[in-house]
């Protein structure tokens, strides 16, 4: 194994019990008026993501070099874990925009709720996997998701903003499959 995918594998695995240590914490917190809506939020979720596609908006001449163009085709598997309906954190794989391999360890925000199955907000973590950027290894990483959720299937919509000299506005899209109850 790689030394910087041992690297990106510890990464995963301390973020993955940063999370777990702080999940009760935040599950006894006394809600006040503006969250009493999480008070019926009892349980954690757990979905199993599926990441599917991305659509870069710009030309990849612009960040990978002549005749090149960007992987649309992200495959991977991942596992997103809600304890309220405003945290997550997910970790995973996928195969990413430039045919390398990627590790991702992310922790979710989504204040917005715009109707039952819908909320809104922002992911930040590690991501290791992509040349230009940290040398490939794990590097600071955010976005920008909509989380759609109705019953046991949904989707996460994830805008990745541009970066100059890295990479363009792209929008990515994960499956998921509610693996609880």
């Amino acid at each position: 194994m790689s030394t910087s995918r041992t690297k990106m594998i510890r990464t995963v695995l301390a973020f993955g019990l940063l999370a777990a240590g702080a999940t009760p914490a935040l599950a006894q917190q006394v809600p006040d008026a503006a969250t009493a809506t999480e008070t019926a939020w009892t349980s954690p979720e757990w979905w199993a993501d599926v990441n599917v596609a991305s659509h870069h908006f710009g030309s990849a001449d612009e960040f990978l070099g002549p005749g090149e163009h960007f992987n649309q085709s992200n495959y991977g598997a991942g596992l997103e874990w809600e304890w309220r309906p405003r945290h997550g954190a997910s970790i995973g794989y996928y195969r990413n925009s430039v045919y390398e391999d990627s590790w991702y360890a992310l922790y979710h925000y989504t204040p917005l709720a715009l109707g039952r199955h819908v909320r809104v907000g922002a992911m930040v973590g590690l991501v290791n996997g992509y040349p230009g950027y940290n040398g490939g290894d794990a590097a600071p990483a955010g976005a920008l998701v909509a989380k759609i959720e109705y019953r046991r299937i949904g989707a996460n919509l994830i805008y990745l903003p541009h970066v100059p000299g890295s990479t363009p506005n792209t929008l990515g899209l994960q499956l998921k499959f509610r693996l609880d109850r």
